[in-house]
């Protein structure tokens, strides 16, 4: 039996890609992505890269929903349950993303039999049906209607009270039918309490796969199962080193006597506020607690973070460099000279040589200036940074 779909829906479009799909006793993956069966361009995404999956057994064929945005029954508007096999009907229209999609079964007519298992000709037709034809059991009856013998007249009247057919009478209409097409009955579609469950690996590495991004068709059941070790491997090292640069982050920031923040204290993002990883990784895999960020935003809140110190920390340190470079700048040099009443009688190199060397011997004696160099103008451009890219980031204030 062959199971044919065809986007019905008006208005698509897309290039390069057959209208419909024809499954012959197998069953595929339907989606826009590459390693797809049935691949169906779609601009505006609503369509999964593995939105739906065929499969094929006991001579009937099943639709089941592998997406993440649901596949619906067209005219009904049903949502089909995700993760379970539905039967596919002659006729049945469901849509997949923005497309409406028509199913057709096509195979030979078959004649129902009835029950019993033996034809509509051997049910029918009795075994004597033809004997009123043959010209010698027609001379034997005259023959018998003539005879007197008792022995034929109760034969006869036995024959007679039995009710059987005659000479006369019209055998096609006496035991013969007409043989017909018998039209298979309409089957209706299941309820959900009918639909059977699909192969529970088929379905998770369907969806591990289009979160991975990873084409897994090619691999067997054990090179898939390495592959989700690593990625859990890779996870934990990934979780491991953001949780370090966050606390390299903020050693630097106590370094440097840069303020922190009340919110940054208790920061309800299990990344920051966990002992190690392996709590971090029990809150961000867990169902999640109450006042915790979720998973997704804490990853994204703590990455964002990080580039935010880094971007502040070069415009400070550029900050910091000018501030020192416009200190020891001639002009400047000659106002403190003045100021501090060192400026030599006589304007010699020399004389401004022995100037500058008791300057800077005062500014390397003057811890406060050090101090002033950094906690001013170095603080306060790392911290006017970090509330402009705040202001820039408003899904992700801090």
């Amino acid at each position: 039996m062959q199971l044919v779909l065809e986007i019905c829906g008006p208005g698509y479009n897309g290039p390069g890609r057959s209208l419909s799909k024809t499954f012959e006793g197998t069953g595929g993956v339907i989606g826009r992505g590459a390693g797809c069966d049935w691949i169906i361009p779609d601009p505006s995404r609503l369509l999964s890269n593995h939105h739906a999956l065929i499969s094929y057994r006991d001579g009937r064929y099943f639709l089941t929903d592998i997406s993440s945005n649901g596949i619906r029954l067209g005219g009904r508007g049903e949502r089909l349950p995700k993760g379970q096999a539905m039967p596919v009907v002659h006729g049945m229209v469901f849509q997949l993303g923005g497309f409406e999609v028509c199913a057709c079964l096509a195979g030979p007519m078959k004649i129902s039999e009835p029950e019993g298992g033996s034809s509509f000709l051997s049910s029918s037709i009795p075994d004597d049906a033809f004997l009123a034809l043959d010209p010698m059991y027609a001379l034997e009856r005259e023959h018998m209607s003539q005879s007197t013998s008792d022995e034929l007249d109760a034969l006869k009247t036995t024959v007679t009270e039995s009710g059987s057919w005659t000479d006369d009478c019209r055998v096609d209409a006496e035991h013969l039918t007409v043989p017909e097409w018998v039209v298979p009955a309409p089957e209706t579609v299941p309820s959900q309490a009918g639909t059977l469950p699909l192969n529970g690996n088929e379905i998770f590495w369907a969806a591990f796969s289009d979160a991975l991004g990873i084409r897994l068709e090619l691999l067997d059941e054990q090179g898939r199962e390495a592959l989700a070790i690593k990625s859990a491997s890779l996870l934990r090292q990934g979780i491991e080193g953001l949780q370090q640069g966050l606390h390299t982050r903020n050693e630097l920031k106590n370094e440097l006597n840069l303020t922190v923040n009340c919110t940054q204290l208790k920061s309800h993002n299990p990344l920051q506020d966990s002992a190690d990883c392996n709590a971090a990784l029990k809150v961000l895999l867990g169902p999640g607690q109450l006042g915790q960020l979720s998973a997704e935003l804490a990853i994204a809140q703590a990455w964002r973070d990080i580039q935010a110190h880094q971007v502040a920390l070069l415009v400070a340190c550029r900050t910091a460099v000018r501030a020192a470079l416009t200190a020891f700048a001639p002009a400047h040099l000659i106002r403190c000279f003045e100021q501090q009443g060192k400026l030599p009688r006589f304007a010699t190199g020399g004389g401004h040589w022995r100037a500058y060397q008791r300057h800077y011997q005062q500014l390397i004696e003057d811890d406060s200036w050090s101090e002033r160099l950094l906690g001013n103008d170095f603080a306060k451009a790392y911290e006017e940074q970090i509330r402009l890219i705040s202001a820039l980031d408003r899904a992700y204030p801090g």
